[in-house]
């Protein structure tokens, strides 16, 4: 027996490898360990073999080819996570963008419809206002009284809001609000 050929088992500890994967599987198969005679292989070749293999595999992981473990892992993560979510869903801790989207569209257009209705409301009490201080402490408690109002938690949306701009002018009595411009009338003068 030469130096330069040795049996599987020597072959095997070298390369920190079980002899059935330098024997039977690809390695051996694939040319990539030489086979000298039957149990017998080239040291010589079987290292620069094993150590070409190993750089190849390195250059294809740098490369991006697809790593078979890891795009499984990724897959198991990804189904894990949309059966938490849609479990989170069922139990209602989760909520749809879409509906958080109305949700917010709704409110936003009630604050809107509160807020614009305080002029023609307040218009004819502010009127009757002596002061200054007067005027301001009731606009500020109108103010207070719509945030209170729609920081309930029980609070309905109302269903004749327009989300595209304000209040359907039917709901309000045929009024619209709108603009300072568009919702001025005759009777609005200054007093001097």
């Amino acid at each position: 027996m030469s130096s330069a050929t040795q049996p599987i088992g020597v072959i095997a500890r070298l390369l920190d490898l079980s002899e059935r994967r330098v024997q039977q599987q690809q390695l051996s198969r694939e040319g990539v360990i030489p086979k000298a005679e039957r149990g017998q292989y080239d040291l010589i070749g079987s290292v620069r073999g094993y150590v070409r293999y190993l750089r190849d595999q390195a250059l294809k992981a740098q490369a991006g080819a697809p790593d078979y473990a890891a795009e499984r892992a990724r897959f198991i993560r990804a189904r894990a996570d949309l059966a938490e979510m849609e479990a989170e869903e069922k139990r209602r801790s989760l909520i749809a963008a879409e509906q958080i989207e109305a949700a917010w569209i709704a409110v936003l257009a009630l604050v809107r419809t509160r807020l614009l209705a305080l002029p023609d409301r307040l218009a004819p009490q502010v009127f009757e206002q002596s002061t200054v201080g007067d005027t301001r402490n009731l606009i500020r408690a109108a103010i207070r009284e719509v945030l209170d109002d729609l920081a309930q938690p029980d609070i309905e949306l109302e269903a004749d809001i327009d989300l595209a701009g304000g209040p359907d002018p039917e709901a309000d009595g045929g009024e619209g609000t709108g603009s300072s411009e568009a919702s001025a009338r005759p009777d609005d003068q200054r007093l001097g």
